[in-house]
């Protein structure tokens, strides 16, 4: 019991300091959206702490060009929604999306099934056992607005994965899918399965 209280209190200080790091990074860039963000590599960081190898970056938060590259790369990479069952099939629509959908080959793995009956977080042979499907693939993880996928993201980094957070997650991407945005991303839509476009924010 004292074993998954401290496995708990961990995964809220990284979330916490996640979303800390997730809020700075979003003030540097203020009024520029994220689709607009100059490609990432698609490397491993460079031991600076950053995807893109500068230090003013946070760790492992990565944006839609560089999910483009992993989407590309699938011998590399796996992507991993963190979505319901519903949100991923399309019959659940949460708000602030432009549409419903997921990215194209996505596996869908519940971020609620971290947890046992009693909310208590798994013990890392069980969370290596759900997603052992990894390989040594890199991953990079996905929800509808980056708070689940931020703490998936943790789970997996302490879990030894090589593992990345799409901040933006389905709001971003839906956006560069959709009408709405004034100039559908042609690469975002060819990477889009089950797309429904709502032409706006629901």
């Amino acid at each position: 019991m004292i074993m998954r209280r401290s496995q708990t209190v961990i995964l809220i200080l990284i979330i916490t300091v996640a979303l800390l790091a997730a809020c700075t990074d979003a003030t540097v860039r203020q009024g520029e959206p994220s689709a607009s963000v100059a490609p990432q590599s698609s490397n491993p960081p460079d031991g600076n702490g950053s995807a893109d190898g500068s230090p003013d970056t946070p760790a492992r938060i990565v944006t839609i060009d560089f999910v483009i590259e992993a989407l590309q790369n699938p011998d590399e990479w796996v992507v991993i929604d963190v979505r319901t069952p519903e949100e991923y099939n399309g019959e659940s629509r949460l708000p602030n999306a432009y549409g419903s959908g997921r990215l194209k080959g996505a596996v869908n793995v519940d971020r609620e099934l971290v947890h046992d009956a009693e909310g208590e977080l798994l013990p890392p042979e069980e969370l290596l056992k759900l997603y052992e499907f990894i390989g040594d693939k890199k991953a990079v993880v996905y929800c509808h607005g980056g708070v689940r996928s931020t703490a998936v993201w943790g789970i997996l980094t302490d879990l030894g994965f090589d593992a990345y957070n799409y901040e933006g997650s389905w709001v971003d991407w839906s956006q560069a899918a959709s009408v709405a945005s004034g100039n559908p991303n042609g690469v975002v839509l060819s990477l889009t399965e089950e797309w429904t476009d709502n032409e706006g924010a629901i």
